[in-house]
């Protein structure tokens, strides 16, 4: 939890303490009660002063989780900021920051030119060509299947919530069932 104690002389790897062992002068192995330490906490402000980074990394897990666009989920998920504010913060700092934009500019741009170096071109064939057999690449294109990616992903992950308070009584006509 934190805040805890990271002991600044031990490690690699690096040894941390709760509040309470390190209130007892706890000691293990190499760790003695007198070394320097450092306290650990992500209670401080990153890109907004409103906003702590444990705040932060909540947000960008809260949109991973619930996608993008659902801030009364995300918002829900976070409990400490409201639906406006997580999209306010959200738009501002990670779509809207130019920082940001040409940093992913860069990678999108970096990944196209990895790819056009490997691209293969496009000749059209009656009878596609195939890497010749026990090739490295037919051991890679083993078990390839072109539809296996097709449904992995629901457009709208929350399309059946419209559906589960239909209440469904036995007195009704076979048109409402």
């Amino acid at each position: 939890m934190e805040p805890y104690i990271k002991c600044a002389e031990c490690g690699p790897p690096p040894f941390f303490l709760c509040l309470q062992c390190f209130t007892r002068g706890f000691e293990y192995k190499k760790h003695q009660s007198d070394h320097t330490y450092e306290i650990m906490t992500s209670d401080f402000p990153v890109l907004d002063p409103s906003w702590t980074a444990q705040e932060e990394m909540a947000l960008l897990e809260a949109v991973m989780d619930c996608g993008f666009g659902n801030w009364q989920d995300v918002a829900n998920q976070m409990c400490t900021k409201t639906k406006e504010e997580c999209e306010k913060h959200y738009m501002k700092h990670f779509i809207n920051n130019p920082l940001f934009a040409s940093t992913l500019l860069n990678l999108k741009q970096a990944e196209e030119a990895k790819t056009a170096d490997t691209a293969i071109a496009f000749h059209s064939s009656d009878d596609p060509p195939r890497p010749t057999f026990d090739s490295l690449l037919s051991r890679d294109m083993a078990g390839y299947m072109p539809a296996r990616a097709d449904f992995i992903e629901e457009f709208d992950n929350y399309a059946e919530w419209d559906l589960r308070d239909i209440d469904f009584v036995e007195d009704d006509s076979d048109v409402l069932h």
